[in-house]
């Protein structure tokens, strides 16, 4: 009886610690979440003393879904859903409770991040709809405001619908910095300019710019300013658009990217060349790509419009490597992403894994005063379970990471080839020996070619044919200049009768002379001809 006893104590005991302990990590978790709203850095703190391992059910639930909150406040991105998840998947069979709204938008806010557009309409959808339920205005406020930036270039009707109802939301009790609603009629102006409603837009941005004139908000008022500008450019009322950029600039206290490229296009617009080439100068000096691609992009068109069409494709050039750094880091990027999918999803396992051995530990203590005898078989089949979990988890990480990798490989070349084709062409279209050829040839006048129109086919071949002149001058060494002239005319696909015409000659010399060079190259008289072994070199 004494014995009996002890382990009911013992027992009792154990759970009293442990409903003790869950007490206080509720208690950290309720005050991180007053927090949150004005001290988001704190929160995040108090809520990293707590050992996520550890919760189970809604605590856990809560905790993950807080957290998220707290990074969102603090400025993060909201880029990993291993947390989010877990709220979601609870909330998600409790859609009765409180937080099920506030779940739900943030997984759309996670979905947009990484460009999954139908899965955060979806949860962005739902939020909407079961804030209004709760009286939940400020979740759904939220909600609508980044559902109205995800649709806006597809659909900005419906995004100004958004908008709209986002604006009606704030008015009606949302507890928010006054400084939300100038963004908003801001953003409604900017929405308008995308439906091609000009005054529409010029009235929600006035609105937008007489509350910001309320609180003296140079900076937003420089924003609304820059707005205002575009449209009139939309308006091609370009005098009007650059005043307005200038004030935008002289009241933004920090001269952003986009503040420099707005002002430089209002610039050009009005026919201020030269400032808008030194603010676009400025640009590339220190923007990232994307800015310098739209900064070599106007400077072609403006030095096309003064007829310099060497810098006009000079700078269409360096647009083109500006778009193709893009590419690039974008496929990086995409790279990164699905390497951070496979290695979250091994955390996970990994992570349910401890949760599995941590709940076995607690379960063996109470079993061990029931039954010992089953200790050993239950190792035992845990062992093999883990074992097989562990080889399945390696298997298709393996398959993921070869499937990514074979994807990758296939879309990068299926894009150079594209891009090669793309500059084959218009480079073809665009070297002047060409047109001087087409010329002479309508003419009837016999076709000759000057040192620059060579200078020309040479920088091509070597530039779009992977250094074919060069290549062919490695292997064959000893053959003169003459040879290798003939060599670039059959490689840029002249036809016999245009190379009579350059040669002077009849078109059976052209044949014969094909004839002769293909025994200096000492190709097989069978199986090719000189063209052929040419086209292929």
């Amino acid at each position: 009886m004494e014995k009996g006893t002890k382990i009911s104590l013992f027992l009792i005991s154990v759970f009293l610690i442990m409903a003790c302990t869950d007490s206080r990590k509720v208690e950290i978790i309720r005050q991180a979440e007053q927090l949150m709203s004005e001290q988001p850095d704190s929160a995040l703190h108090l809520l990293q003393t707590i050992d996520r391992h550890t919760l189970r059910g809604k605590t856990l639930a809560r905790y993950a879904l807080i957290y998220s909150i707290a990074q969102d406040k603090s400025g993060l991105d909201v880029s990993s859903d291993s947390l989010l998840r877990i709220a979601n998947e609870y909330y998600s069979r409790h859609p009765e409770d409180s937080l099920y709204a506030r779940s739900q938008y943030y997984m759309g806010l996670y979905y947009s991040l990484v460009d999954s557009t139908k899965q955060a309409e979806d949860c962005l959808r739902t939020a909407i709809r079961y804030a209004e339920e709760r009286k939940d205005y400020y979740t759904q406020y939220l909600a609508l405001d980044r559902l109205s930036s995800i649709v806006r270039f597809a659909d900005a009707a419906l995004a100004l619908e958004y908008s709209k109802q986002a604006l009606k939301v704030f008015e009606r009790t949302c507890p928010m910095n006054p400084s939300n609603k100038i963004y908003i009629l801001k953003d409604i102006g900017k929405i308008y300019i995308l439906c091609n409603i000009e005054d529409s837009a010029l009235y929600y941005m006035d609105i937008a710019l007489k509350n910001a004139s309320m609180f003296n908000d140079s900076s937003m008022i420089g924003e609304i300013m820059q707005e205002k500008s575009l449209v009139y450019t939309k308006a091609k009322d370009y005098q009007k658009a650059l005043s307005l950029a200038k004030k935008a600039w002289e009241l933004s206290p920090s001269k952003s990217i986009n503040l420099v490229s707005c002002l430089a296009g209002c610039f050009a617009d009005a026919d201020s060349a030269a400032q808008s080439k030194e603010l676009y100068a400025a640009i590339i000096k220190v923007a990232n790509h994307e800015h310098k691609y739209i900064a070599y992009k106007h400077l072609s068109v403006l030095a096309a419009k003064e007829q310099n069409e060497p810098l006009s494709m000079l700078y269409s050039d360096s647009a083109y490597e500006c778009m193709e750094a893009i590419y690039s880091q974008q496929l990086r990027t995409k790279a990164a992403y699905y390497n951070d999918i496979i290695l979250l999803e091994e955390k996970k396992i990994q992570q349910e894994r401890e949760i599995s051995s941590k709940r076995l530990i607690n379960l063996l203590l109470v079993m061990l005063f029931v039954v010992a005898a089953t200790i050993s078989f239950f190792i035992y089949n845990n062992i093999r379970y883990k074992a097989k979990q562990k080889l399945k988890a390696e298997r298709e990480r393996h398959l993921l990471q070869v499937q990514f990798e074979h994807e990758q490989h296939e879309r990068e070349l299926k894009y150079k080839d594209d891009q090669i084709s793309m500059m084959r062409i218009l480079i073809m279209k665009r070297c002047a020996f060409r047109k001087k050829i087409e010329e002479q040839k309508k003419s009837g006048k016999h076709i000759t070619l000057s040192l620059e129109d060579w200078e020309e086919i040479t920088t091509f071949l070597n530039t779009m044919n992977d250094n074919f002149l060069t290549r062919l001058t490695d292997a064959y060494p000893n053959l003169r200049e003459k040879d290798y002239q003939f060599c670039m005319l059959v490689r840029l696909g002249f036809p016999n009768k245009d190379l009579a015409n350059i040669y002077g000659i009849a078109e059976v010399s052209i044949k014969q002379k094909m004839i002769t060079y293909k025994e200096r190259f000492k190709i097989p008289s069978e199986g090719q001809s000189f063209k052929q072994f040419i086209s292929n070199f």
